[in-house]
């Protein structure tokens, strides 16, 4: 389970990364496409470890860059 959690706070790290170098208007997109992943993922009841990584990215983008 930790080993999980640490390559989930990994991913969000390096996408934080990723994100930094895209422009304002693809960065929102971004963030915009996350949220939706987010929303798709707690209305079709997937596992909550997965609705959790979407979560803690979507967390960690909005943050970072602002909502």
């Amino acid at each position: 389970m930790q080993m999980a959690k640490n390559q989930s706070k990994r991913l969000a790290d390096e996408t934080v990364q990723f994100v930094k170098k895209m422009s304002g208007d693809g960065r929102t997109e971004f963030i915009d496409l996350v949220f939706d992943q987010y929303k798709y993922t707690r209305n079709r009841e997937y596992p909550k470890r997965e609705v959790r990584k979407f979560y803690e990215l979507l967390s960690k983008l909005v943050k970072t860059f602002g909502h």
